[in-house]
């Protein structure tokens, strides 16, 4: 058996909520999953768990009788990095939750949801926490150099020496590439191959702000968190001009205590245009590194698209080993304007159609049968607000805060419902 399953059946997921009826639902789905889970009705239960440091994934209320969940993310941030958190919340407390999966909360269930949606959530979280570690212990193979996290093509082996090369400096980093490249992936292995491997990793999107007082907030909340470690701004183009001053402060410090790592985004080769300040652009990019996109690196598609299947399969529960030659061959010249996050969806799909221990070349040709039915007045207004917000991200090259502006509505607002309609900018 694949020593990846036997980790993650092994794993403990602590559920924190406060309604008895309620954690006890959702405790005893997991463990009918196989899944070992732990309940605990309040913060303080939820603690004394945590210290026993046996958790591998809390799911937890945002609202608890003895205190904020947003408080114990924050607590787990500085004392347990890296361990996985999912938000549950009531609709009052979405701009919540967000904000905390902006600081690095892997997801959030919206109140009421479905059981079979938290357990897919779920299963997924912890396949991807048992890809990321070690067989043999808690350090993590997937953010070792060679391990073909971003792939093995010549020019990510490149990538690979640069960061082997900068390992024990504190020079900021800027990471340039398209959208789906495996920039946050690439910020994780600088960081994990450094000499501040054993200090917090902090990600911080700078898009989905919606006041002055939040950014504020959150940029010090970071600053603070990544104290000893390193800190990844992605979308840094977003980042208001006022902290991007505080930020060249930030970097200019002769004895940093820790080293910042940028990303913006580069469709079709050219750098997006934005407003970061000449004077951070050029102190962030001593390092400038660039992601080449999948479809210039077609063996790597297939080489990812292994590892996407087999996850997925794990997931979904199937026995689908591998891909029929010419499917890989299809995986080949593919296009992938949405790169990685597209193949996984293209793989996630492939292996749901597949009927045999194969994923064949007509699951990826495929295209989703588009049955003709009645549309409820419901979905055509999610529709045409789905094709709204599509519309102003093209006219705004991907910028959120250009493409709230254009629909008149706030950059949480947006961000919440592309979270909704599954859009990727």
């Amino acid at each position: 058996m694949d020593r990846r399953s036997n980790d993650r059946d092994r794993m403990q997921v602590l559920v924190v909520e406060d309604d008895e009826i309620m954690l006890l639902s959702l405790v005893d789905r997991l463990k009918l999953e196989g899944i070992e889970a732990i309940g605990a009705p309040t913060l303080k239960e939820a603690r004394w768990w945590l210290g026993t440091g046996g958790m591998d994934l809390v799911v937890c209320d945002i609202r608890l009788p003895d205190g904020q969940g947003s408080d114990l993310f924050l607590e787990i941030s500085k004392l347990q990095p890296g361990l996985p958190f999912i938000l549950m919340t009531a609709f009052g407390s979405v701009a919540d939750a967000v904000a905390l999966v902006k600081a690095g909360a892997v997801d959030y269930l919206e109140k009421p949801f479905d059981l079979p949606a938290f357990i897919q959530l779920v299963r997924r979280t912890l396949a991807t926490l048992a890809d990321m570690r070690l067989a043999d212990g808690p350090a993590m193979e997937r953010f070792r150099l060679g391990s073909g996290l971003l792939g093995q093509d010549p020019a990510i082996l490149r990538l690979e020496r640069t960061i082997h090369r900068i390992r024990n400096l504190d020079t900021p980093v800027l990471i340039s590439g398209e959208r789906g490249t495996g920039k946050r992936q690439l910020a994780a292995l600088i960081h994990h191959n450094s000499s501040r491997a054993q200090g917090p990793f902090v990600k911080l999107n700078c898009a989905p702000w919606e006041n002055d007082g939040e950014v504020e907030v959150d940029f010090a909340a970071a600053i603070e968190r990544a104290a000893g470690g390193t800190l990844f701004l992605d979308e840094v183009a977003e980042l208001p001009e006022r902290l991007q001053g505080r930020l060249i402060q930030l970097i200019s410090h002769p004895h940093p205590n820790m080293r910042v790592i940028a990303a913006r985004r580069a469709e079709g080769g050219a750098e997006e245009e934005g407003a970061v300040r000449p004077d951070l652009l050029w102190r962030l990019s001593v390092i400038h590194i660039r992601v080449p996109p999948l479809r210039e690196r077609p063996e790597d598609i297939v080489r990812i698209a292994r590892l996407f299947l087999a996850q997925a399969a794990s997931v979904a529960g199937k026995r689908v080993t591998g891909f029929s030659p010419a499917a890989e061959d299809s995986l080949r010249i593919q296009k992938l304007p949405g790169n990685g996050r597209e193949l996984r969806r293209l793989v996630e799909r492939a292996v749901a159609l597949a009927d045999g221990p194969q994923v064949e070349l007509h699951h990826i040709d495929s295209e989703p049968e588009k049955p003709i039915e009645t549309v409820d007045l419901k979905t055509a207004v999610e529709d045409a607000e789905r094709a709204a917000i599509l519309s102003a991200l093209a006219r705004a090259d991907g910028a959120i805060g250009k493409a709230a502006d254009f629909l008149g509505i706030s950059r949480k607002n947006l961000w919440e419902k592309m979270r909704r309609y599954d859009i990727e900018r």
